[in-house]
């Protein structure tokens, strides 16, 4: 098996040595007819007899792995009288920033919306996230119904996804999107500065099913 373009096109080179049966994950961005089999994402717009579309990346989350996490978190995430919203943060990829000012942004968005609704917060950052854009929403968002993970014992991730009556995820990780749209809760898309092609696609894709709901500008669509 062989994942990316890089290793689409060390892969293809073994199978023409070695006469073993390929199986590509992702676009290899080189003919098809050098893989068995290619599984790729909607929004790579390609097709052919070996070549099998999906409209998200894979990923381990199961409706098993969810209901595990949902029993084992709930007690600690969930708030008496308050639906959850669960947010995932990104970072930095080369395509998308998230700094300092994104998060006094998504603070200041963040802290509206648990001023005007019955809704608790559990928010999780992820390797990429910037630490002066965690400090900056840590001391934002200390002071009211919010819950950010500080790195340490652990991780809430699953239980982030079981638990949440709706999930807001940076637009920056279609890995985070995917394992999102892989729950029952509405996703909510937290735009970023930059700009994709591929993953722009992407986000279209789910939203044209209903799946997701874009932001349009600042701020995050209605709950």
């Amino acid at each position: 098996m062989s994942v990316g373009g890089t290793g689409g096109a060390v892969g293809a080179a073994l199978r023409r040595k070695t006469g073993l049966k390929l199986v590509q994950i992702q676009n290899p961005r080189m003919a098809a007819r050098h893989f068995d089999l290619i599984v790729a994402n909607v929004h790579d717009g390609i097709s052919g007899p070996n070549i099998v579309s999906v409209r998200t990346a894979l990923h381990g989350v199961t409706g098993e792995k969810l209901e595990g996490a949902r029993q084992h978190w709930q007690g600690r995430l969930r708030v008496q009288g308050k639906a959850l919203l669960s947010v995932l943060i990104g970072g930095a990829n080369g395509r998308y920033s998230f700094g300092v000012k994104e998060a006094e942004e998504l603070a200041s968005c963040l802290i509206g919306i648990v001023k005007t609704a019955p809704v608790a917060i559990a928010l999780t950052p992820s390797r990429r996230t910037d630490p002066e854009a965690l400090r900056v929403l840590e001391e934002r968002l200390y002071s009211h119904p919010v819950w950010i993970w500080d790195g340490q014992g652990e991780n809430p991730y699953h239980g982030l996804l079981a638990c949440a009556d709706a999930i807001a995820v940076t637009t920056d990780s279609v890995s985070m999107v995917s394992e999102a749209v892989a729950t029952k809760a509405p996703v909510l898309i937290i735009d970023l500065p930059g700009r994709s092609r591929r993953i722009s696609a992407f986000i279209e894709t789910l939203a044209k099913e209903d799946r997701v709901r874009p932001s349009r500008g600042n701020g995050l669509p209605g709950l």
